[in-house]
């Protein structure tokens, strides 16, 4: 990072005086219609006279129709109960989404009724379609590419099937070196925020024009202001490019770094969190701060699309690959003979596979070992 932008990131640390935002009259609210299979038809329409005081949202990508969901963005009071009426054809409607969740829906006549509850604040992620798998000090937010869904840049020609692959892989490969140098729990041990492991949205979801391919795995700072943010962009070979860095709430100009230049991921206290540094040969090695390093090298000549090893400073190779099967809902992530199975929603990517075991009983210790697990 260079000294422009650690000095930028430096001010963060001042203290600042909060001032109150005025109140607002009308929150923003993206609902998602989820199509029965084969449903297809013509679009779903909002009712304006079922409420009035509401209006469609007409900004770029944030309503959507597509074989799978008509998406609609509205403006709505804010902290009211409204039942909303949309025009489609009966029975074509299997969900309707707000955010990851579902509302009630009946059909009268040739009208969807939807009862919206009392909204505080912005709905708007309904469009989103990834999967959430949330570890000590770091999250990976896994993308589901559906051809069926996509809009924006990816809305046409071919699709970017290798570049989608690799990233992927990618994610997984990031998330093992993660685990391997300890970068979660020391994130979360110094107060530093959350990691946070991205690939790229295909769907365009409330605006969002993620192009071309990359991934992420940026230190989420606490207040978000003065994350840095960086693009880990993704050839049609499927390897790594270049990145480019943003830092978010200080108006900086973004920098790229290039192939065999190191960025460095600065922490809230001025500490090199990680450091990322893509290889001539578009290979990834990630640092911790005191130097230690892992690298992430694809399996075959495909770039990271088939799959990865990672490498480790005790010199363990591990294998990783990445299945996505989006009609059923199954993420399977192989690392050498471990199979993960994640399971989660198609229409939304919530994850449904347990992440946590249930509590021992209380008379348990819960600190025993095998050796010492007797009562």
């Amino acid at each position: 990072m260079n000294r422009g932008i650690a000095a930028a990131i430096a001010l963060t640390c001042l203290p600042v005086i909060a001032t109150a935002a005025p109140a607002e009259d009308a929150v923003r609210v993206v609902l998602k219609f989820v199509k029965r299979d084969g449903a297809g038809g013509s679009a779903i329409r909002f009712d304006p006279a079922s409420c009035p005081a509401c209006r469609l949202i007409d900004e770029p990508l944030f309503n959507a129709d597509n074989p799978r969901e008509t998406v609609i963005a509205l403006s709505v009071p804010r902290r009211r109960t409204i039942e909303l009426a949309f025009d489609g054809r009966p029975g074509m409607v299997r969900q309707v989404l707000l955010e990851a969740g579902d509302l009630a829906f009946r059909n009268d006549g040739s009208r969807i009724v939807v009862d919206l509850p009392p909204l505080a604040q912005d709905a708007i992620t309904a469009a989103e379609v990834a999967t959430h798998i949330v570890e000590p000090g770091m999250v990976l937010r896994f993308e589901h590419a559906d051809p069926a869904r996509r809009a924006g840049a990816y809305a046409s020609g071919a699709f970017p099937e290798r570049e989608r692959r690799a990233a992927d892989v990618l994610e997984f490969a990031q998330r093992q070196v993660v685990r391997s140098l300890g970068l979660g729990e020391r994130a979360a041990q110094r107060g530093w925020g959350a990691i946070q492991i991205m690939g790229f949205d295909m769907n365009a979801p409330h605006g969002h024009v993620d192009a071309p391919p990359h991934v992420h795995m940026h230190l989420r700072w606490p207040g978000d202001t003065g994350t840095q943010i960086g693009h880990y962009y993704i050839d049609r070979a499927g390897s790594l490019s270049h990145n480019l860095v943003g830092v978010k709430g200080l108006g900086t100009p973004d920098r790229r770094y290039e192939r065999g230049e190191t960025f460095a991921t600065i922490a809230p206290d001025g500490t090199t969190a990680y450091t990322h540094r893509i290889t001539e040969r578009g290979w990834l090695d990630i640092a911790d701060g005191d130097g230690r390093t892992c690298q992430i090298r694809p399996l075959s000549d495909t770039g990271f699309a088939d799959g990865a090893t990672v490498t480790c400073p005790d010199g363990r190779q591990q294998r990783i690959t990445v299945r996505d099967d989006l009609e059923d809902g199954v993420l399977k992530v192989t690392t050498d003979t471990i199979v993960e199975t994640f399971r989660y929603a198609p229409a939304t990517g919530l994850l449904l596979s347990p992440m946590a075991p249930p509590p021992g009983a209380p008379s348990v210790p819960q600190s025993r070992t095998a050796a010492g697990s007797g009562r």
